[in-house]
């Protein structure tokens, strides 16, 4: 049995413009302590609002197919 590796990303960057005015003013209101703590939050903000929105999606879907079997 091997050891798989952690899940793991190295990203550097330079956020400039909005997004850096908007990481400062979270830091400042202490929201977020760090850059990396501020990407992780938006990534699981972005997920969950993507997994949301694809259930949303997929119940219109069943909703429309039971209505179509009913007619």
């Amino acid at each position: 049995m091997t050891l798989k590796e952690p899940d793991k990303v190295y990203v550097k960057c330079t956020l400039r413009g909005e997004p850096a005015r908007i990481f400062m003013e979270l830091k400042e209101r202490g929201v977020v302590r760090s850059v990396r703590e501020a990407v992780v939050q938006g990534l699981l903000a972005v997920y969950e609002r993507t997994m949301e929105r694809d259930l949303r999606r997929a119940q219109v879907r069943a909703s429309q197919r039971i209505e179509e079997e009913a007619r």
